[in-house]
């Protein structure tokens, strides 16, 4: 009798609990894994802001090269000009011939400075579009042209319908 009591207490005495080895070894572990899970989550984080002034950067852009080529926006060198919805953005154009006298390469550069480096975003588009001060030039000659025919064509019709 007192050995299976002997054995009954030992059996007890082995499923009593943990020792420290495994509560340490185990606590290492999920800090372990919550300090890999919390650096996945910043990295996703940063990467959805990042991808999210990114778009934004790049719908700013187009509007204002589209609205540059429509000739809403001055053709001249201009620098860090807020938007009129949102001042956090601005965006600059840079003008430089091309090789082609009738074309000039159109830089619009968007750019926005956060109150962190995790929001501070810039982006360039460059375009190619025919020159406004060409295209004027031409359409002025076109002009003088038409009105020298119709000069040359009113004079000769009166010279030869005004003697019978």
């Amino acid at each position: 009798m007192i050995r299976s009591c002997r054995r009954s207490l030992k059996r007890r005495a082995d499923f009593t609990g943990f020792s420290l080895l495994e509560v340490v070894l185990s606590l290492a572990i999920f800090f372990g894994s919550m300090a890999i899970l919390s650096q996945i989550n910043w990295n996703g984080t940063r990467a959805a802001v990042q991808a999210q002034l990114s778009a934004q950067a790049l719908i700013r852009c187009e509007a204002k090269l589209q609205e540059i080529v429509a000739g809403a926006e001055t053709l001249a060198d201009q620098q860090n000009v807020p938007f009129e919805d949102n001042s956090e953005w601005t965006w600059s154009l840079q003008t430089a011939p091309t090789t082609f006298p009738e074309l000039l390469a159109v830089k619009v550069t968007v750019s926005r400075t956060g109150t962190s480096s995790l929001g501070n975003i810039s982006l360039s588009l460059q375009r190619w579009m025919r020159d406004p001060e060409v295209l004027i030039e031409a359409a002025e000659e076109q002009a003088a042209i038409a009105a020298e025919q119709e000069a040359a064509s009113s004079s000769s019709s009166s010279t030869s319908g005004g003697t019978p």
